[in-house]
């Protein structure tokens, strides 16, 4: 029993790590921003239902504090989406809204208290717009609101682990592919939602 319960956790915590490393990478490379890589990563690998390409679409407006007005930050906003996706009710009603409020406000305090503000132009203040500070920083959090939503989402949702989209995660696209794939215009179809190579072994998948 603790072997298996430790061979678990050693699987979630590679598996977190991964759609930090995806989502960071998908931002990096200019295929997704903020919000569309936190939702999109998290619904391809940990199969969330939502077709990749409305998982992008539902999350376009968010980036840049909401569509570029600064307010709250893209890669938060694109965590919480990817929260009630997997933990949201399903129905209206009096109480069954209580807990995806309650972990939804968890993860807000979480990146709050690990950047120090939620609001974009309050995190960007002392870097220069479209600058390489500005693009890291982003992607810091991009890679950090995706990881920790996932923590939450495995937290009540321990099965998803074993179904997750391994292949996917494993993937690193490349600054050149990634040019191409947005040149292209056919990147759904090409590097982002298809299998590629594995990175690497792990002996307990």
């Amino acid at each position: 029993m603790q072997q298996r319960k430790a061979i678990k956790n050693q699987q979630r915590e590679l598996l977190t790590t991964l759609i930090r490393e995806r989502s960071e990478n998908l931002f990096n490379t200019g295929q997704l921003m903020c919000s569309e890589a936190v939702l999109s990563v998290l619904n391809q690998s940990l199969n969330g239902g939502l077709p990749p390409e409305m998982a992008i679409r539902l999350a376009s407006g968010l980036p840049e504090g909401i569509g570029g007005s600064g307010c709250t930050c893209g890669a938060l906003s694109g965590g919480v989406m990817a929260l009630g996706l997997f933990l949201g009710r399903d129905t209206p009603g009096l109480l069954n809204g209580r807990s995806i409020r309650s972990i939804s406000k968890r993860f807000h305090d979480r990146f709050k208290d690990r950047f120090g503000a939620t609001c974009c132009r309050i995190l960007l203040r002392h870097v220069k717009r479209e600058s390489t500070e500005h693009f890291n920083l982003c992607a810091t959090h991009t890679g950090w609101a995706a990881s920790m939503a996932a923590q939450f989402i495995l937290e009540k949702r321990q099965e998803l682990i074993s179904q997750a989209d391994w292949p996917y995660l494993k993937k690193t696209d490349s600054v050149i592919r990634a040019g191409w794939n947005r040149i292209s215009g056919t990147f759904l179809g090409n590097s982002i939602f298809k299998d590629h190579p594995d990175r690497g072994d792990h002996n307990f998948f």
